[in-house]
């Protein structure tokens, strides 16, 4: 007979990351890795702050803890509201996006491939989306979803197999540094311990 102990509470939320790919460049960004309290956050006012909520959801680094489990059924990727054009034209189709389970590749396609499903709508000088602003838009898995099992390690990466890249937005609202904010969403249910 089941106990309280074996009942999982199931919410629908997705875990998220977000990584600032800098004015300076890079050429590859993993997301996952840097959990919440640790030094990487975007979104506060003074650069090298610690991840907080607004960047992040992830309490380990790479990784759900014990106890809990994630049943993965798409991935969305959202850039900060004040993408440059260049931006988008450059660092965006130049990207590949690439979801890892322990070592091996699950997802590796254009980075242009994962939309956005929220936001602002319209392209200008400052304003760009990525995909129609609707939570259902997402590169969706549902049909054959990924199980991400507790204390099992997983990342997303984007690389430029052309070189590395460099960031023109300012980010006059993320850190004190000029950069694009890019948040990885994995969108799913959440299964966790019932409390």
């Amino acid at each position: 007979m089941p106990t309280i102990n074996d009942v999982l509470d199931v919410i629908v939320e997705p875990r998220y990351d977000t990584v600032l790919l800098p004015a300076a460049g890079a050429g590859l960004l993993t997301f996952f890795a840097v959990p919440l309290g640790q030094p990487g956050g975007v979104f506060i006012p003074a650069a090298a702050g610690a991840k907080t909520l607004a960047d992040t959801n992830m309490d380990l680094a790479g990784q759900l803890p014990g106890g809990y489990n994630f049943k993965l059924l798409g991935f969305r990727a959202m850039y900060g509201w004040n993408m440059s054009t260049q931006d988008l034209q450059t660092a965006i189709n130049g990207a590949v996006f690439t979801f890892t389970i322990g070592s091996k590749p699950f997802l590796r396609t254009p980075l242009r491939n994962i939309p956005s499903g929220n936001g602002p709508v319209g392209s200008a000088a400052t304003i760009n989306t990525s995909g129609w602003p609707m939570l259902s838009n997402s590169y969706s898995i549902a049909k054959k979803p990924l199980d991400l099992l507790q204390t099992q390690n997983f990342q997303v990466t984007l690389t430029w197999p052309g070189g590395a890249v460099a960031s023109n937005t300012v980010g006059a609202t993320c850190q004190a540094a000029n950069g694009l904010p890019i948040t990885i969403f994995l969108d799913g249910f959440l299964y966790r311990p019932v409390q």
